[in-house]
């Protein structure tokens, strides 16, 4: 979609919501876009020209035989609807630059949800890295209803980048690693807001990849709250359902309802904006994936299929479904509302006080 005016670029409502692709374990692209647009609001003039000099230096992709396209910022520039002014044009790409570290993922880089053995944090070696590091995207700390044995949290994850990639950006490195330090913050910081970033409920001694093998059903009702001019269809499983709150759709196409569901959102507390431990903010997700995502309706969950690893986000959902009520709609959508809110405020205050 591709619109002629900032206003009408913001007209669309924030109540269209639509599905994830059920491989994706990360807000949908109209979330982290959305955090983007909140946290753009908070930042000051300095950080804000920082971080468009930095964007302006993530590169096109290309995989070996010319076959797949890994978008850059000239692919963002291009994207952008025409007769913006040059303040829009520079919120909306943040915006987009917030979706990239979704958009490595099953391409030609080494896919893998599994931290490799034997590291905690990983250098960073900026876009020439050949894999798509999926396990960066989350904490999976472990719950259990049944008495099964949880495992500690693998690393690195969502935690420990956030925490290094703070301080990559706060240093002396070359500005094309910060480019790359930047998307991914933009990104993570979202991640780690989605309460089932932050939770794995474990069944008979398995895990369920953050409500990723917990199937779902909706009431046709229901499913057109999903349904919208994006997407044709709603999620089947419980963590594409809390990642489609926000909205879904391509990056560029998502960037309207972004705006929107941002715009409309009351401000995040000043007390809460101004936790700066990412450790704290899995906490709070975590507790939130106990008490709402995991509430009934969501059964106890017959134990899934054991994936290739805690994080499998592409085991597909098995199992009795659970069926989506209306007031657990609600509270996912009251906590989804809270939670970006809160996740971009955070944000621009992490890069008003480290971006360099």
């Amino acid at each position: 979609m591709r619109l002629k005016s900032p206003n009408a670029f913001l007209a669309i409502s924030f109540s269209i919501f639509l599905i994830a692709p059920p491989q994706v374990r990360a807000w949908g692209n109209s979330g982290h876009e959305a955090v983007a647009y909140v946290a753009w609001q908070q930042m000051t003039p300095t950080a804000r020209a920082r971080a468009i000099e930095l964007i302006k230096l993530v590169p096109t992709l290309h995989s070996a035989d010319g076959s797949k396209t890994i978008p850059g910022y000239a692919e963002f520039l291009a994207d952008l609807p025409a007769g913006l002014s040059q303040d829009d044009q520079n919120l909306y790409l943040f915006m987009r630059a917030a979706t990239w570290p979704d958009s490595v993922k099953h391409q030609w880089l080494h896919d893998s949800d599994t931290p490799p053995k034997g590291r905690t944090v990983e250098v960073n070696i900026g876009f020439t890295d050949t894999s798509s590091h999926g396990y960066w995207h989350f904490i999976d700390s472990g719950i259990s209803t049944d008495g099964s044995k949880v495992p500690p949290a693998p690393a690195p994850n969502v935690v420990t980048q956030i925490a290094a990639l703070r301080q990559l950006i706060a240093s002396d490195e070359a500005d094309l690693l910060k480019a790359y330090d930047l998307v991914w913050l933009e990104h993570l910081v979202g991640d780690l807001h989605q309460p089932l970033h932050a939770a794995e409920r474990y069944v008979g001694g398995v895990g369920d990849a953050g409500g990723n093998t917990v199937n779902i059903k909706m009431t046709t009702a229901m499913n057109k709250l999903f349904e919208g001019t994006l997407s044709k269809s709603a999620p089947t499983e419980l963590h594409a359902f809390w990642d489609s709150l926000p909205g879904e759709g391509q990056p560029a196409a998502a960037l309207a309802q972004a705006a929107a569901f941002g715009k409309g959102l009351p401000p995040a507390s000043a007390t809460a904006s101004a936790i700066t431990d990412p450790m704290k903010w899995a906490a709070e997700s975590l507790a939130l994936a106990k008490k709402d995502a995991y509430a009934a309706p969501i059964g106890s969950g017959a134990p899934p299929p054991a994936p290739s690893s805690s994080a499998a986000a592409s085991t597909p959902a098995t199992g009795t479904a659970s069926i989506i009520t209306t007031a657990y709609y609600n509270t996912a959508m009251k906590d989804a509302r809270k939670r970006v809110a809160l996740a971009g405020a955070r944000l621009a205050k992490l890069l008003n006080e480290n971006l360099k």
